[in-house]
């Protein structure tokens, strides 16, 4: 992936996003925080004010005058001083509303009122009653008595608007409550005061926020996603780099992850580099190997009869062999030669294991099988000395099961011996190919001093013999099943009457029709005998 692609939705834009929506969510709980501590501690600043002011008219006042002023409604020197002095107080605090009142049963009566026009009559004496307010007892009965609980009244009047007021009573010589001295503030205003020193905190708390949320991204650029970028670069690279030759340095150094991490980028690269250097040496080995065996497999293979008709200017016989080898070199061997004018050997053998060792130990046993047959041995007795001496030195435990026969041509006699190996498959003329079934012997190079046991059988003109190895019979389709031999003799009956070479392609299409497309395990060899006679 690109930087350019990767940028769009990578680390430093979630980053990004991230630490954005930290200050979000940090300046709404702050600011929120801090609106609910100013609210409260502006309230109170401003009761306390309040309070302040209504005690200070309050102590002003002369309750005994409050009564005069009521009854003769005239005012003198000292209620135009209380006057001035309230609308002192007013200006200089910002008050809304400053008065005092004397309560009555349904109606209260105006002693001061700061907003009346002084060139006027005093307002002492004006009336309104409760009705007309919308606080009205409430704030009256809870403020106007002896021992009053200092209290801010909140509401909404229809004629001056949302109003907090504070109350102070005034009392006489007798100590009896006869007046209450009244503050009234904006709500709306102290409302306004509140918002827009939370619009100011809120704002220098997000510049702040800014500052560092900059600042620390810088740092964390620096330290996280710079070094990740150049890891990114790295891996993106790594495929090029390893064909270059250019090795990954690591120059991070954070302290701390990072730079562990750049460091274990560094090692994993040294250690691909290692691994296909070896790698490579072992594909290598591999590929000498792999042509050492297939030289193997050539060699074996020019160790056998492979050149068709075998004896063409001979009438009285016709033979045919193959081996279809699997994967690896195998001690499948088959083999036939003359051992003088009159007498033809057969020979279809297959040595225990796989590899060069068994093809090493197969040309042994083919040649020694083949030198002991041509100085005019018995099968028996050549399998017995065979067995001796391949027991000489044989610390591998190799073995070779062999089926061998010598036919005597002009009359058609043989003696086989079957030493472990499959049974042959013989077919009279006219007939159908049949097992011939009789008890082995053991297989060559297993016990020292054995005796092979020796079968004499006589071949007609149009008789045919068929040998093989256990690759035919062993074949495995992918269900897992075994070609067998009734299988064989199935394909062989297809075309009894065929010559030799005809035989085993009827053979080799039947295997190959039934294990399809399965893997070959083993090697697939086999020999066909046709005895014509004399007269052909």
């Amino acid at each position: 992936m690109e930087y350019t692609k990767l940028n769009k939705k990578g680390f430093e834009r979630k980053y990004i996003m991230g630490l954005e929506a930290f200050m979000v969510f940090i300046v709404l709980v702050v600011a929120t925080l801090f609106s609910l501590s100013y609210r409260k501690a502006y309230m109170d600043a401003r009761e306390e004010q309040c309070f302040s002011l209504t005690r200070s008219v309050a102590n002003e006042i002369d309750g005994d005058k409050v009564t005069h002023y009521l009854e003769t409604l005239e005012a003198d020197e000292d209620y135009y001083r209380i006057l001035k002095y309230m609308r002192d107080l007013q200006k200089e605090f910002d008050i809304k509303y400053f008065y005092v009142i004397a309560p009555r049963i349904d109606k209260i009566l105006y002693v001061w009122e700061t907003h009346y026009d002084p060139a006027e009559e005093p307002i002492i004496g004006f009336e309104t009653p409760y009705a007309d307010m919308d606080v009205g007892k409430e704030m009256v009965n809870s403020a106007f008595k002896r021992d009053p609980e200092e209290e801010l009244f909140s509401y909404d009047d229809k004629q001056f608007g949302k109003l907090i007021t504070a109350a102070t009573p005034v009392f006489n010589s007798k100590g009896v409550p006869i007046a209450l001295v009244c503050v009234d503030m904006s709500r709306s205003a102290v409302e306004i005061t509140i918002f827009n020193m939370v619009i100011r905190f809120s704002a220098a708390l997000i510049i702040i926020m800014l500052i560092s949320i900059v600042a620390y991204f810088f740092v964390m650029r620096k330290n996280i996603i710079i070094p990740l970028l150049k890891l990114h670069k790295a891996a993106s690279e790594i495929v090029d780099n390893l064909e270059s030759g250019e090795e990954y340095v690591s120059d991070i150094h954070t302290g701390d992850e990072i730079e562990a991490l750049s460091d274990a980028f560094e090692t994993m690269d040294k250690g691909i580099r290692s691994y296909i250097k070896k790698n490579s040496e072992i594909t290598a080995e591999k590929e000498r190997i792999g042509a050492e065996l297939d030289m193997a497999k050539s060699i074996q293979a020019s160790q056998l009869p492979s050149i068709f008709p075998a004896f063409p200017d001979r009438s009285e016989f016709d033979v045919y062999a193959s081996m279809t080898p699997a994967k690896e070199v195998g001690g499948d061997f088959y083999d036939f030669f003359m051992a003088d004018d009159d007498h033809i050997v057969l020979v279809m053998a297959d040595v225990s294991g796989k590899g060069v060792p068994a093809a090493l130990f197969m040309m042994i046993s083919k040649i020694l099988i083949k030198n002991h047959m041509q100085n005019g041995e018995s099968p028996g007795n050549t399998l017995r000395s065979v067995n001796d001496q391949l027991l000489e030195g044989n610390n591998e435990g190799f073995f070779v099961t062999v089926w061998m026969a010598v036919i005597q041509i002009s009359t058609g006699k043989g003696i086989a011996v079957n030493a472990g190996h499959e049974h042959p498959v013989l077919r009279r003329a006219g007939g159908e190919y049949e097992l011939v079934k009789y008890r082995h012997s053991p297989a060559v190079s297993t016990v020292e001093g054995i005796p092979f046991r020796e079968h004499e059988f006589q071949l007609y003109p149009g008789d045919s013999i068929f040998v093989y190895t256990d690759g035919v019979a062993e074949a495995t389709s992918k269900e897992e099943e075994l070609f067998g031999t009734d299988r064989l003799l199935e394909a062989l009956n297809r075309d009894p009457d065929a010559m030799p070479e005809k035989v085993l392609e009827n053979v080799m299409n039947g295997i190959t029709m039934f294990v399809k497309d399965a893997e070959q395990f083993d090697d697939i060899t086999m020999l066909s005998f046709k005895y014509l006679g004399q007269n052909q």
